[in-house]
């Protein structure tokens, strides 16, 4: 299979811009692909073969494009490849999860929300929010859900701990964050699952496990001393404007004069 790695954004910007010019029909022909049916690349309005522009964003990368034999235009292959390079791809074969077995449907989007965290797990203090990971297990498996995220999401998360755990690797649902940045309920959830106790403090506990998975899976920024555990920006904000400032903070008094003892710990009375 033909590797797409040299291809960047501005090659696929030009192959579209080849596209409008010549149009759809030469465009094709030139490139010797066939009208896509199930995966178009959607830009500014305008839908696009993707196979196509991505065949030929390869020749303006490399100096010769992909012949459709080389590659396929699926969930995995073109779709996917445009999809990480930032563009919407719509998939013309989305099924709603309501038409699937639960199990099936759990177990497919478990296998593309392990992609999507060991993606996230190799850059260091990165993480996903659960809606952009539930956004990208639809996407990458047009498999939908009407029910708002928080109601299957948790179960996902799981089902990745699951295999995290059969797999002796760190659990890579501690990269994933609720809207405020929290590692919340469902991580609780995952971790009591797993181990049977609640952790003391969900977003510590989290950000010790994110530290394992950077290391574990090689995230390509790690510091040589092989970083620090760290919560999110949000919560390290909340934290320290929930902290009592130092005017209300009780001061130390000596036990024998009962004057406020300095930071020293030493009474200058009675010293």
């Amino acid at each position: 299979m033909v590797s797409f790695g040299a291809v960047r954004q501005f090659h696929v910007q030009r192959a579209v811009q080849e596209y409008d010019q010549l149009g759809g029909d030469a465009f094709l022909e030139k490139y010797g692909f066939g009208r896509a049916v199930d995966y178009l690349l959607v830009q500014d309005g305008r839908e696009y073969d993707s196979k196509a522009i991505l065949g030929a964003a390869l020749g303006y990368a490399v100096g010769e494009p992909a012949t459709p034999g080389e590659f396929n235009g699926g969930r995995t292959g073109a779709a996917r490849v445009l999809r990480d390079l930032g563009f919407d791809v719509v998939d013309q074969t989305a099924r709603d999860s309501e038409d699937v077995d639960p199990a099936e449907a759990r177990a497919t989007w478990a296998e593309a929300a392990r992609a999507a965290l060991l993606e996230t797990a190799r850059h260091y203090q990165t993480v996903v929010s659960q809606k952009v990971l539930a956004t990208a297990v639809q996407d990458r498996t047009g498999l939908t859900s009407a029910q708002p995220v928080h109601l299957w999401i948790g179960d996902v998360l799981l089902a990745v701990a699951e295999d995290n755990a059969a797999r002796s690797e760190p659990s890579l649902p501690s990269l994933c964050v609720d809207e405020r940045g929290r590692a919340g309920q469902r991580y609780t959830r995952v971790v009591k699952a797993m181990t049977g106790a609640v952790p003391e403090d969900a977003d510590d506990h989290a950000a010790a496990e994110r530290l394992r998975c950077h290391q574990h899976f090689g995230a390509v920024d790690l510091p040589s001393n092989g970083g620090r555990a760290a919560v999110t920006p949000q919560v390290a904000r909340a934290r320290a404007a929930a902290a009592p400032s130092p005017a209300d903070r009780i001061p130390q008094l000596c036990p024998t004069c009962f004057v406020a003892v300095p930071a020293s710990g030493i009474c200058d009375a009675c010293a």
